[in-house]
């Protein structure tokens, strides 16, 4: 069943570009419940804490350009620290840094989806909610068209699938939606480990060096996050 636009709850961490750009009442006017505003990092944590969101917006600064808002740092450790403590929350973070690196970090530290600010509209940041809302990661073209540049699995789409077993099938979906081990071992109920060990025979299968590449492998494969995360 598709869920209303009303029914939708965001939170916004509003930094200079959103707030100049009115995103908070942009969203409101796309039909989205923006649950709160904040511009201070802990408030957001406590935020989602006790009024969660389904989706958190961050929009941060690139270093060296975030005397008005919250910093690549910050965004990278608020990241972490929902992480940490298993907020039930898709983050979704909106700037204009470039850097593959850091990029590749906010998906390590949790983001479910990572937009650049530049020419983004607040119905483009509405589409994307609702995606993270369905399950979706959302990678940046440039990530995803590296990527596919310099792609380490040589064989086809239908015979690197061939050489995962059906469980590791079922973990590679559950990486493609963000969810960590823990997580995964509680749906498919299984040891933690026992998950750890699956991931680890991903990565070599796949030619992946980290969870972010696993996810983009798993996309570019066109595996999809199971329905029950």
């Amino acid at each position: 069943m598709a869920m209303n636009q009303a029914e939708v709850r965001v939170g916004l961490l509003e930094g200079p570009w959103a707030a100049w750009q009115g995103l908070a009442d942009g969203l409101k006017g796309e039909g989205l419940q923006v649950l709160w505003v904040t511009r201070d990092v802990r408030t957001l944590l406590d935020g989602i804490g006790t009024d969660p969101p389904q989706v958190a917006i961050l929009d941060v600064e690139p270093e060296g350009n975030a005397d008005m808002g919250c910093s690549a740092t910050e965004g990278l450790n608020l990241l972490r620290e929902a992480r940490k403590r298993r907020l039930e929350v898709r983050m979704l973070v909106l700037s204009s840094a470039h850097a593959q690196d850091f990029i590749s970090q906010c998906f390590d530290e949790g983001a479910s989806g990572y937009l650049f600010r530049q020419s983004l509209t607040t119905n483009a940041v509405c589409t994307a909610v609702n995606a993270l809302v369905r399950g979706e990661k959302l990678f940046p073209v440039q990530l995803l068209r590296n990527d596919f540049e310099h792609p380490p699995v040589a064989a086809s789409t239908a015979s690197v699938l061939l050489t995962l077993t059906q469980r590791e099938r079922e973990v590679l979906q559950y990486v493609a939606g963000g969810a960590d081990n823990l997580k995964i071992a509680a749906h498919l109920q299984i040891a933690e480990r026992t998950v750890k060990s699956h991931v680890t025979q991903l990565y070599r299968k796949l030619g992946a060096e980290n969870r972010t590449q696993l996810a983009l492998r798993a996309c570019h494969l066109g595996v999809r996050p199971p329905p029950d995360l």
